[in-house]
């Protein structure tokens, strides 16, 4: 069984009273995390870990250095302690570092279940089944997973910082695919498994699978799309690391640089961070105790933002949103709950909008061909299909896509009324609606 809140909280201040610093932090993250993964239509394996790491940063001056370990003896912590120490004093000087962040309130949303803590093999051996069954009475076949995490962080720091909490979580993802070239990807998560329904993620993964049978040809082109929101979520992925964190602002890599303040986007897109809502998971505070903080990013198309952290926030002259990462941290503030609002439009009707042009489940294996612009390549995937006169007609063969993200969510015709949590497990997780895109150039296909 993984560290209680207080256990960890506990084992966070004796690491901070072991380092010898000027000033030191300590970050605990217990885990007790279990996997059961199917594939063929028969499980193949069960795992399920606990483990409890330390992550100790010294401060000397400017300097910081960091240390971890998952050995949690006397011993063990102070070594841990004196390496992070050993580290800062190596360390190059920061003269834009300024101090551990002090304590401030942190709004307590209470995300543990016990239905996902009691979600143990047998139960995750059943809802395999359950999601293995609606593909194999069609004759197709079911991968996938079904896993369940129960983590507790705490940080303390030495300017008075204490903060712990305790998350649940339950993600399941199933691939359904059939002899004739169709395949069919449904995926749920939520904190909550008592609303985990595994036989209609089943049908969904194996209906989208038949209907995907015997896929066609497509020529590249430009076409208007409807992404699902796995595929929508895709793309904030990328937004959200690429322009909405303050050092990607600063530096100038972000679209959105020099720009706060202007309409960039289609009005209908309103972007936010929001570790508070009621629909999310994760923590509600970042990786340095702060309490993270609604964070609107885009206003009906409005740039604002961006997010910070205490350096950032202090080196820009502007408020902590609380979205640090785990130190040492390369990337700056990232956001871990975006949510892009719904609007009033259902999936049928962006889909009998359009002329001609794709509907698009999901994609796969997407790179970054411009930073600045997000623009994307990368493959469509697990349910591609033609629409013709505002019909679904056939399936379509996997296309290559290379579109920048910006430019697809300046031109949008309408969001879905319906938003669906996608994401990790563990960390946060992005509720995301459908899209319908005027324009997503199609670049290739597969044979």
């Amino acid at each position: 069984m993984r560290l209680s809140e207080d256990q960890a909280r506990e084992l966070a201040a004796r690491a901070v009273a072991l380092t010898p610093a000027d000033e030191a932090e300590a970050l605990v993250m217990a885990n007790d995390v279990a996997l059961t993964r199917f594939a063929n239509n028969r499980i193949h394996q069960n795992v399920a870990e606990e483990d409890t790491t330390v992550s100790v940063r010294a401060v000397l001056g400017t300097r910081t250095g960091v240390a971890s370990t998952n050995r949690l003896d006397d011993n063990a912590l102070k070594a841990c302690c004196e390496a992070a120490v050993a580290a800062a004093r190596v360390a190059p000087q920061d003269a834009d570092f300024p101090g551990l962040p002090a304590p401030a309130p942190i709004e307590r949303i209470e995300r543990v279940c016990e239905s996902t803590r009691g979600f143990d093999a047998e139960a995750r051996a059943r809802a395999a089944a359950a999601i293995i069954e609606q593909s194999s009475v069609r004759g197709l076949s079911a991968a996938g997973a079904v896993s369940r995490a129960d983590y507790a962080v705490a940080i303390v720091n030495s300017r008075g910082i204490d903060a712990a909490m305790a998350v649940t979580s339950l993600k399941a993802t199933v691939l359904s695919s059939g002899t004739d070239g169709g395949s069919g990807w449904a995926s749920w998560l939520a904190c909550d498994a008592s609303r985990f329904a595994p036989e209609a993620l089943g049908d969904e993964a194996a209906t989208l699978a038949q209907r995907s049978e015997m896929p066609g040809s497509l020529e590249p082109g430009n076409y208007a799309v409807v992404l699902a929101p796995e595929a929508v979520s895709d793309v904030l992925d990328f937004l959200g690391y690429l322009s909405f964190g303050a050092q990607a602002v600063d530096e100038r890599s972000s679209f959105t640089a020099d720009h706060q303040g202007e309409r960039l986007l289609s009005e209908l897109i309103t972007l936010t961070d929001n570790a508070l809502s009621a629909e999310t998971i994760g923590l509600t505070f970042d990786f340095e105790g702060c309490p993270k903080r609604r964070t609107p990013l885009v206003e009906a198309g409005v740039v604002r933002g961006p997010v910070t952290d205490s350096y950032w926030a202090a080196k820009l002259g502007v408020p902590n949103t609380g979205h640090a990462l785990p130190a040492p941290n390369p990337y700056g503030p990232l956001p871990m709950n975006l949510e892009l609002a719904a609007g009033i439009t259902r999936v049928d009707e962006m889909i009998a909008s359009v002329e001609r042009g794709l509907y698009i489940t999901r994609f796969h294996y997407v790179n970054v061909e411009d930073p600045v612009r997000v623009t994307l390549t990368g493959m469509t995937r697990d349910g591609t299909f033609l629409i013709e006169n505002g019909r679904l007609t056939k399936p379509v063969k996997n296309v290559r896509f290379t579109q920048s993200a910006v430019d697809a969510l300046a031109d949008v015709r309408a969001v879905g009324d319906r938003r669906v949590l996608v994401g990790p497990e563990e960390g946060g997780a992005n509720l995301a609606p459908a899209l319908l895109l005027g324009s997503w150039q199609v670049t290739g296909q597969t044979r």
